[in-house]
């Protein structure tokens, strides 16, 4: 019977870790969103998205009929005449009109405009790796105010203990002063006290409003009343050793992710560039009305029918490029140095990772050893406390010595804080340039 009372307990103990674990993921999560939703950043990022599309449109445009409409009238004067005998023949009317349709249509270019339409759709690619990077970089910087919120609520609690140990004290010197058991200088060294732990409260007041002020900018709303007093540093992300981490990034780290198109985008530079020198075979046709086809005799006006007449064009044209002072050989080489330049752009984006990675797995493996040492610290610093409080209210210790007692407790339990914190925002950093998304 007591091994299943213990059971249930520590069921009911697990239960609650997880569920106030679930709770603070997901008040997190629903900050992280609205950061999202409201960013005019990522919008106007989005705004490139669509602009790309249309670019690819346009390059797609290029593989179909050019077609146009043309009307027009043009004076010549003067213009040709013979004259034969009293009779004048007029070749060319002064009023020439005209109006026809044509249009243009490429049909071989050897590949060159469906590169142009492939580059075209990796930059829209481009484009959406940007708002995807944009909403992470939002993500975290939610996060770290989130756990920074956290942080300033504890330290504010941690703090009002303090200043509630300060005032028992002032109460207790107080009665011992009208009993002529205290100095006025232990009033007054407690009353400073006070003042000082005030302080220090106000400080981490404002501390903790400025932290709302930069969140309430992210997610467009005011903050105050969103992150419930007594969330607890809940990273809600795996762990992950410097190894898996910089495996995990290859794939999910946005900085990599965007020199990856990027190099996706150089090579079809590269491309456009040698094949520059390749010719093209189009076609136009071109049909209308246009007068001047029967000559002025004596300046009579021909009959509109005899006058007007449609006309034709049809024809095929092949461009061939033969020197262009070696341009597209330049470009080549140009477009092949921009992507040897992106390939070591990687190795110091993963060089870069990797110290940070390093870096931040020694910051959460430091913060953690110090907080198993902090926790035997407060838990050994409130048994003196309570210890040194009986003494105290026997006359047994000096003013001083609780005076230390209770700086010490503050203390550990301030390092205790901190620790968590350190450990929190080392496992955000690992987790930030791994890319993973935990929203």
């Amino acid at each position: 019977m007591k091994h299943i009372f213990l059971y249930i307990i520590l069921f009911v103990f697990l239960f609650s870790e997880t569920y106030a674990q679930e709770k603070s993921n997901e008040t997190l999560n629903q900050l992280v969103r609205a950061s999202i939703e409201y960013a005019p950043k990522i919008k106007e990022q989005q705004q490139m998205v669509l602009m790309g599309d249309f670019r690819t449109k346009i390059q797609e445009s290029a593989l179909k009929p050019q077609i146009s409409t043309e009307i027009g009238v043009t004076r010549f004067d003067p213009v040709a005449k013979a004259q034969f005998g009293t009779s004048s023949i007029q070749f060319q009317p002064n009023m020439n009109y005209n109006a026809n349709i044509g249009g243009n249509y490429v049909i071989y270019d050897w590949g060159k405009q469906f590169v142009n339409i492939e580059k075209s759709k990796l930059e829209t690619e481009l484009a959406k790796t940007g708002v995807e990077g944009l909403k992470t970089v939002y993500a975290y910087q939610v996060a770290n105010l989130f756990y920074g919120i956290i942080y300033a609520q504890k330290a504010i609690e941690v703090q009002k203990e303090q200043l509630k140990l300060v005032d028992e004290n002032s109460k207790i010197i107080s009665n011992r002063l009208k009993q002529g058991d205290a100095l006025d200088y232990d009033q007054v060294s407690v009353q400073v006290r006070y003042k000082n732990a005030e302080s220090r409260l106000t400080d981490l007041q404002t501390q903790l409003e400025r932290q709302y002020i930069y969140l309430s900018s992210l997610i467009g709303k005011d903050a105050h009343s969103l992150i419930p007093a007594g969330t607890d540093f809940n990273v809600g992300t795996a762990d992950l050793s410097v190894e898996g981490a910089l495996n995990q990034a290859q794939t999910n780290n946005y900085d990599l992710k965007t020199l990856k198109d990027r190099d996706l985008i150089a090579a079809s530079d590269v491309k456009i560039a040698q094949m520059s020198a390749l010719p093209n075979l189009a076609a136009n046709a071109q049909v209308g009305v246009k007068n001047g086809y029967v000559p002025r005799i004596n300046g009579e006006q021909p009959n509109f029918t005899d006058d007007f007449k449609l006309n034709s064009v049809v024809g095929v044209k092949l461009t061939i490029p033969v020197y262009t002072g070696h341009r597209g050989a330049y470009q080549t080489e140009v477009a092949k140095l921009n992507r040897e330049m992106l390939k070591y752009s990687v190795d110091v984006t993963n060089q870069a990772l990797k110290r940070d990675l390093e870096a931040a797995q020694n910051d959460y493996n430091s913060a953690k050893n110090k907080l198993d040492l902090s926790e035997r610290n407060v838990f050994q610093a409130q048994y003196a406390l309570k210890l040194a409080n009986t003494r105290y209210q026997n006359g047994v210790l000096t003013n001083v010595e609780i005076e230390a007692t209770q700086t010490a407790l503050k203390d550990a339990q301030f390092s205790q804080l901190q620790y968590q914190y350190q450990m929190a925002l080392a496992k955000l950093e690992m987790n930030r340039l791994s890319g993973v998304k935990f929203w």
